[in-house]
């Protein structure tokens, strides 16, 4: 006689249908974070690129490079959280897409303990200093001269000072003429200019004698000056650049950091067209003005407002058979752009073989423009 046998689960029902729940929960995870992993990876890789393709054939792609720092913390926190649930092949992979950032995270943030020791000034020694000074209108876009006055006189004044839209016809701004006379010393003052429609848009400041000068009109494209100056009986060639702008406003820069702008389809495209247009604008420009750089005979460096980030094709081209002083001497996260919660460095002093970075520094306590200044201390290396 034959028997039939029927188990019968001693789980509850209940218990079972919520297993079944954290189960499907589980999974859906998963499969959102697999996607979300993927697209980040896709953009970080994309901004691995900016740097190499011109955006004349491919614009769209800047802004990808703009969020760079964004995208790297994205993806090596979507790695972390592979790791944490112990999806061990996932998260070594996507580990694998961090490794090329690894060479650039210096382009960005620079630890204290692993920069460059400071060296003590010599006569070979000399101070830059550069700064898109907005015309001199605040915040508010009131006459800032008076308070930039008296941030120069409170501070360590450079030996050479680069000014961006100096924009000459604002009301007090011969005190800033007056300033530098009265601390380089009577006679020793040196200053050149470029004038556009009438208006200063880039002075340069030397305590050291001029020499010759010259500049760059990129017809609408960006406004370069140079100078050559005598330090020690040694030529060095100045460059100072204003490439031209994003055109991005104010309320873009919020609505951009504040995530705002995916609300809005028709204003986003609009802002991506322009980022791209006028990269490709920028980059038509820095052509011209890497063929100028490379006939330069002597020592030079290269500062200024690029109006990119160091993931872009016009530092890409610029920092060739140059150094960044930021890189080598800074620390922090470098940002000179004020706006969109100060995400961007886009003012840089490059220097060339032949020179050396002593210091490297930012104020972030100047809030007279969008924009911040910035200082190196560069020396002449000795001939070889």
């Amino acid at each position: 006689m034959s028997s039939n046998s029927e188990t019968y689960s001693n789980e509850p029902f209940g218990r079972s249908r919520g297993r079944a729940r954290r189960s499907f929960l589980s999974v859906l995870f998963t499969i959102l974070l697999l996607a979300v992993t993927i697209s980040f990876s896709v953009a970080l890789v994309i901004s691995y690129l900016t740097p190499y393709v011109a955006p004349s054939i491919f614009g769209s792609l800047t802004i990808v490079g703009i969020f760079a720092p964004i995208l790297y913390m994205s993806v090596a926190i979507c790695a972390l959280i592979w790791l944490v649930s112990r999806h061990w092949k996932i998260a070594g992979i996507v580990a694998l897409f961090l490794i090329p950032g690894l060479f650039r995270i210096s382009d960005f943030y620079n630890i204290d303990f692993i920069r460059k020791v400071e060296v003590k000034a010599d006569r070979r020694s000399f101070s830059v200093m550069s700064h898109n000074v907005r015309g001199f209108y605040d915040d508010r876009s009131c006459n800032a001269v008076g308070r930039y006055v008296d941030f120069l006189a409170s501070s360590e004044l450079a030996d050479v000072v680069c000014f961006q839209e100096y924009a000459l016809p604002m009301r007090g701004v011969e005190r800033i003429d007056s300033l530098f006379e009265a601390r380089y010393g009577a006679g020793k003052c040196y200053k050149r200019d470029v004038v556009e429609a009438g208006e200063v848009v880039l002075r340069t400041y030397s305590r050291f004698p001029i020499i010759k000068s010259g500049d760059i009109s990129g017809q609408g494209r960006g406004t370069s000056q140079w100078v050559d100056i005598v330090v020690s009986k040694d030529t060095v060639r100045i460059f100072n650049n204003h490439l031209h702008s994003m055109n991005i406003t104010v309320s873009d820069s919020e609505d951009i950091a504040e995530g705002r702008i995916l609300q809005d389809g028709d204003r986003m495209r609009s802002i991506v067209n322009r980022i791209a247009d006028n990269s490709s604008i920028r980059a038509s420009y820095v052509d011209t003005l890497c063929m100028v750089v490379a006939e330069t005979p002597y020592e030079n460096i290269i500062c200024g407002d690029f109006n990119d980030t160091p993931m872009s094709y016009v530092y890409g081209e610029l920092i060739k058979n140059h150094n960044d002083a930021f890189v080598k001497c800074g620390s922090g996260y470098g940002y000179t752009f004020r706006p969109m919660y100060g995400m961007l460095r886009i003012d840089y002093i490059l220097y060339s073989e032949g020179l050396d970075v002593q210091k490297y520094e930012v104020d972030e306590c100047v809030m007279l423009s969008d924009h911040l200044p910035i200082k190196a201390t560069i020396k002449l290396q000795p001939k070889k």
